[in-house]
């Protein structure tokens, strides 16, 4: 494995407790912003004016199917929305419904974080494991695009531009278990 390379800080945690999805449209007025997440292998839950809200990826969420350790918890990074904000339109950190979104100066691969991903909190650290791509989805895709009628067919190029970890990636939740992380936490990662 290689070393621990800090990329930056935290910059945005929310929750999804609902679908973003839903008959062919995206709604993203389902993304809660929160100041803490507690990671646990079963999923996250956010705080949000003093009460704990589950997310819809979480092992027991009542609306929970085909639940994987791998998927617990989604990534993005600041870099890859400058990118979306040029290819596409102004978009807000978070629309694509990552439950953290980190400051990176640079585009991040999916090599680049192919050995993990560290957090370190005040109150400890934790590690991230499997790292993997989330897929862009055509609902996304006509949402970003500002097309909310066209045709998948249609989207095609430009979820293509989505894709490769633009959009961002999944990561289990590995040892300690559970651990909050908070705005300004340190991400590290290495490649594998």
């Amino acid at each position: 494995m290689g070393e621990w390379t800090q990329i930056g800080e935290i910059a945005l945690l929310q929750i999804q407790p609902g679908e973003l999805t839903g008959q062919g449209s995206y709604d993203d007025s389902m993304l809660v912003p929160v100041d803490t997440l507690r990671l646990t292998r079963d999923g996250v839950l956010g705080l949000s004016d003093g009460a704990w809200i589950v997310d819809r990826h979480h092992r027991h969420h009542p609306a929970a199917r085909h639940w994987r350790a791998e998927d617990t918890l989604s990534f993005g990074f600041t870099s890859h929305y400058d990118l979306m904000w040029d290819l596409f339109r102004p978009t807000p950190l978070g629309v694509a419904g990552e439950n953290v979104i980190v400051v990176a100066d640079q585009m991040i691969s999916l090599e680049d974080i192919a050995g993990g991903i560290h957090i370190e909190t005040n109150d400890g650290q934790i590690e991230l494991v499997e790292p993997g791509v989330l897929e862009p989805c055509v609902e996304f895709t006509r949402f970003m695009t500002s097309r909310p009628d066209a045709s998948a067919r249609e989207v095609k190029p430009d979820r293509e531009k989505l894709r490769n970890g633009v959009r961002g990636y999944t990561v289990g939740i590995g040892e300690p278990d559970p651990v909050e992380i908070g705005l300004g936490d340190r991400v590290s990662a290495r490649t594998a």
